[in-house]
C-alpha cells in the first residue's frame, strides 16, 4: 500500500515522502503510537517508496510515493522481497535474539534487489532484552544502505539505550471518520457497520474489528436511552430508574464489557453534542446516523453541561475497569449526568 493510501496521520507521510524524496530519511526510525492506527502499514508503505522501480511524484500532495504496481511493489506487500526483512513477534509474543542475529548477519551485505535493505521490527516492545542490546551497535552505526524501522504501542518498554539511537514518530489516533473509512474500504464492512463501530474503537481499526461480537445497534440504543431520560430530570429516582435500565439491557454474560461500550458510546455522543453547541459542522460527527436526537438533546446540554457529563463518563470508564461494580457505576453516572 502506497503513502498516500494510508488513512489519517498526512502530516507524518508528507514527512516521510519529502525525507524519501530527499534521500535525508534517517537510517533508525521508531513509529509509537496506539495499537491498531496503522504504524505497521506505514513502515511498509515506506519500505516501498524506497524500493520502487516506477515512483510517481506530486500524487494526492505527497512530493514522492511507490507506484504500488511494479514488481518490487508486490514482492513487499506479499512479504517475499528479499531485502524488505519484517521481524514480528512468535506464538510466545516474543522476538529472540537468534532471530535478530540471523538478521543482522544479512545486513552486512549490500542490498541484493532493492535500493535499500529495510528491516521492520513489528511490536519492537517484544523484543527479549538480549534481543535489544544485539541490535544497538547496529542502530547507532547502520550498515550502509540499510534502515531499521521500529513499530510499538509502548516505548517505554523498550531499553532507553534503543530508543535514544532512534529518530521517534509519534502517531495519534484516527478519527471516528477516519475508523470508518478503514473498515469499509479494507475489511469489507458496510457502512452502516461501520459508522456504529467507530465511535466506539477509541481511534484504532485493530479495536473496531475486535467488537464484531458486541451488538452495538443494541449498544447505541442503550446509550441514547441513558442520556435522553438523564437530560430533563433533576430528581434522583427517576435517574436512578434510568441506570437500572441500561443495566437490565446489558448481556449477563458480558455485562462488563457492554456497559464499557455503552460507556464509550456515550461519551462519543457528547462530544458530538458539544460540537453541535459550538456550532461545528454537521460533518464532523462521530455518529452522523443519530443527528436528529443529538440536535434536540443539544438543548438540555448546554453551557457546561455536555462538558462535565463526558468528565463524569470518563471517571465511570475509569471506575469500571478498576473492577467496580456495574451497578454502581451505572447508578453513580446517571446521578452525576
Amino acid at each position: 500500500m502506497p503513502l498516500r493510501d494510508i488513512i489519517g496521520h498526512r502530516r507524518l507521510t508528507t514527512l516521510m515522502s519529502r525525507a524519501i524524496d530527499r534521500g535525508s530519511l534517517p537510517p533508525t526510525l521508531l513509529f509509537a503510537g496506539p495499537s491498531g492506527v496503522g504504524k505497521w502499514r506505514v513502515a511498509q508503505a515506506a519500505a516501498q517508496a524506497v524500493n520502487c522501480l516506477e515512483p510517481v511524484r506530486d500524487a494526492d500532495g505527497l512530493p514522492f510515493d511507490a507506484c504500488g504496481r511494479c514488481r518490487s511493489c508486490d514482492r513487499i506487500a506479499r512479504g517475499v522481497h528479499v531485502d524488505v526483512i519484517a521481524l514480528e513477534p512468535d506464538d510466545r509474543a516474543s522476538i529472540k535474539i537468534d532471530v535478530v542475529r540471523d538478521v543482522l548477519s544479512r545486513t552486512g551485505y549490500r542490498p541484493f534487489e532493492g535500493k535499500l535493505r529495510v528491516v521492520l521490527i513489528r511490536e519492537a516492545d517484544t523484543l527479549e532484552t538480549a534481543a535489544q542490546n544485539s541490535l544497538l551497535k547496529n542502530l547507532e552505526e547502520p550498515p550502509p544502505g540499510t534502515v531499521f524501522i521500529l513499530t510499538t504501542a509502548v516505548p517505554g518498554v523498550l531499553l532507553s539505550t534503543v530508543r535514544s539511537r532512534c529518530m521517534r514518530l509519534r502517531f495519534g489516533r484516527l478519527t471516528a471518520a477516519e475508523v470508518a473509512l478503514a473498515l469499509v474500504r479494507d475489511h469489507g464492512q458496510s457502512e452502516r457497520d461501520a459508522t456504529e463501530a467507530a465511535p466506539l474503537s477509541d481511534g484504532s481499526i485493530g479495536q473496531a474489528l475486535s467488537l464484531s461480537d458486541l451488538d452495538i445497534g443494541g449498544l447505541r440504543d442503550l446509550a441514547m436511552r441513558l442520556l435522553q431520560q438523564t437530560a430533563g430530570r433533576a430528581d434522583t429516582q427517576s435517574r436512578l430508574q434510568a441506570a437500572t435500565s441500561v443495566v437490565a439491557g446489558l448481556s449477563k454474560k458480558e455485562e462488563r464489557t457492554d456497559l464499557a461500550a455503552v460507556l464509550r458510546l456515550a461519551a462519543s455522543m457528547l462530544r458530538d453534542i458539544e460540537a453541535l453547541n459550538s456550532g461545528a459542522d454537521q460533518r464532523v460527527l462521530a455518529n452522523p446516523l443519530l443527528t436528529d436526537d443529538l440536535s434536540t438533546l443539544a438543548r438540555s446540554f448546554a453551557g457546561d453541561r455536555a462538558r462535565l457529563a463526558f468528565g463524569a463518563v470518563d471517571r465511570a470508564l475509569t471506575a469500571l475497569e478498576r473492577n467496580a461494580g456495574t451497578k454502581v457505576v451505572a447508578e453513580w453516572l446517571a446521578v452525576q449526568l
